[in-house]
């Protein structure tokens, strides 16, 4: 009797790892998530990830599952031939230069394919979500960091060296916040959860608003993403400044890749984007009145639909694009 042939994926982000079982039409067989425990270094996290390849590969035999590939997303430009991280990745300490796929494939004895944690997301889009029936793509997602992604022509685009797509160390200020990977005014600076949470403690530094206070019992020590856009739907003032800050800020970043690109559609993902509270909304409308006429006649602007699930479904794609 022939096993059912499924693909395995990883997700490596700064704050958990995702992971599951994707059947060839994209349906999601089998998911779990762990803390990343990114602040340990490189060594502890590449053992993490082998145990959780192992926990995959387990979870596939119990069904009679048959895995052909394991593949892995992360932070980071990846080459994507030999699954080595070459690119910064600030939120994860000392991850430059590791060895993923060498080191995957030495222990699990299955081929590995590794690549970019955004480059994933769009893949998983463009084969499975929002990006369906298109074929110029910029996904971006908003989250601890701000990555991006393209697919252009219906083809993932991984730049001469592979480090197409880092949109959010775009500069979008000649003097801004000093972003983690040591330049000045970066669109990440602006726009990723630490820096949106910032500018919205610096706006309450003289007393929470009626918003903030109810979804804070009083303590702004609590603040985070999600209760920020929790008093945005209590129509907290200082929320909602904030958030449309936050897409005019990103629509500033998107402006010049559209401008260049003329993509059909921008998706836009991350647990910034799934806060809602009208932030992908926003982001589209101030996005449109930037770029030139052309680029925005036939352009579109979507969140993801496939929600934080999208990085491991499309790292288990990578084996059928490469």
């Amino acid at each position: 009797m022939a096993h059912k042939r499924v693909y395995a994926g990883i997700d490596v982000g700064a704050t958990s790892i995702k992971y599951g079982l994707v059947d060839v039409t994209g349906e999601v067989l089998f998911k779990e998530q762990r803390p990343t425990l990114a602040d340990k270094g490189r060594e502890p996290l590449l053992h993490l990830i082998s145990n959780i390849g192992e926990h995959l590969m387990l979870s596939a035999a119990e069904e009679d599952y048959e895995i052909p590939w394991l593949g892995v997303a992360t932070p980071g430009s990846v080459d994507s031939f030999t699954g080595t991280v070459v690119g910064m990745s600030p939120n994860i300490k000392d991850w430059k230069g590791a060895p993923l796929g060498s080191f995957l494939k030495e222990r699990l004895n299955l081929p590995v394919w590794v690549d970019n944690d955004v480059n994933a997301m769009a893949l998983a889009e463009h084969r499975f979500g929002a990006g369906v029936g298109y074929d110029t793509i910029i996904c971006v997602t908003v989250g601890t960091g701000v990555g991006g992604g393209l697919i252009i022509n219906g083809k993932l685009w991984r730049g001469s060296s592979h480090a197409a797509g880092e949109i959010g160390h775009v500069p979008i200020a000649l003097d801004g916040p000093v972003c983690g990977c040591g330049q000045t005014g970066c669109l990440e600076a602006f726009c990723s959860s630490a820096a949106i949470v910032k500018r919205c403690r610096d706006q309450l530094e003289s007393g929470l608003t009626p918003g903030f206070d109810a979804v804070l019992n009083g303590n702004i020590e609590g603040l985070g993403i999600r209760n920020l856009f929790a008093a945005a739907r209590k129509k907290d003032e200082v929320a909602l400044r904030v958030i449309a800050e936050t897409a005019r800020y990103l629509a500033i970043g998107l402006t010049g890749a559209v401008n260049l690109l003329n993509p059909d559609l921008v998706i836009v993902g991350g647990g910034v984007a799934d806060g809602g509270a009208g932030f992908v909304e926003a982001v589209a409308l101030k996005l449109r009145k930037r770029v030139c006429d052309a680029a925005a006649e036939k352009l579109r602007v979507v969140k993801a639909a496939l929600g934080n699930q999208a990085g491991f479904v499309g790292a288990s794609l990578l084996g059928e694009e490469r």
